[in-house]
């Protein structure tokens, strides 16, 4: 995933990794490398942040739109009333079988002929945790090499091409992301590349 992308850039995909599994998703998406950025302590990282666009609101947006974790997409609220208390199901699962156990179980559904399939076709390895790219991923990597390809370099993609990417997915969480916010992915990529243009 990272072969064509500066130091820096892998390092921002490093940390969209870290937190797709901190928040218990079983893949990797634009919406965590958007997340990355909004962390980071590169230029593109201040322009997200100062139009309102900080890790905080971006992973409530996340949790709101994806939910935290495997339950995610099961109202927590219905499960209660029925009895069903989804983090101590998680942390009795857990305890007997081990991190992640529930995230393997879903992979392993996947897997089944008839069901959903899981099976990746790409995807990124941290920790010895496995996140296949989910939606967007595929599009911001591209695109990424595309924006520096765009820009004259024959080497790898960096963090203002990734952060280009990123606003300019049309998949995924991200433009949903982005319209909670209020803030355009055509205005955020004129900020974000005037940023890289002044610093030079």
């Amino acid at each position: 995933m990272t072969e064509y992308m500066t130091a820096e850039a892998r390092a921002i995909a490093i940390e969209a990794c870290r937190q797709a599994i901190r928040l218990r998703h079983p893949y990797l998406g634009a919406e965590h490398l958007l997340l990355a950025l909004a962390g980071c302590g590169q230029p593109a990282g201040a322009v997200l942040r100062e139009r309102g666009v900080g890790p905080g609101r971006v992973e409530a947006e996340i949790v709101r739109l994806a939910g935290g974790g495997l339950f995610g997409d099961l109202d927590r609220k219905a499960l209660a009333a029925v009895g069903v208390d989804v983090d101590a199901v998680r942390a009795r699962t857990e305890a007997s079988f081990g991190a992640q156990a529930l995230t393997r179980a879903a992979r392993a559904i996947g897997r089944q002929p008839g069901r959903f399939d899981l099976r990746p076709r790409s995807g990124a390895v941290l920790d010895g945790v496995f996140l296949p790219h989910g939606p967007g991923a595929g599009q911001v990597l591209l695109g990424a090499r595309r924006q520096a390809e765009a820009r004259g370099l024959t080497g790898p993609a960096g963090v203002a091409d990734l952060a280009l990417a990123v606003v300019a997915v049309d998949e995924g969480l991200v433009p949903p992301i982005l319209a909670a916010l209020g803030v355009a992915g055509p205005a955020l990529a004129a900020a974000i590349a005037d940023r890289y243009r002044s610093a030079g």
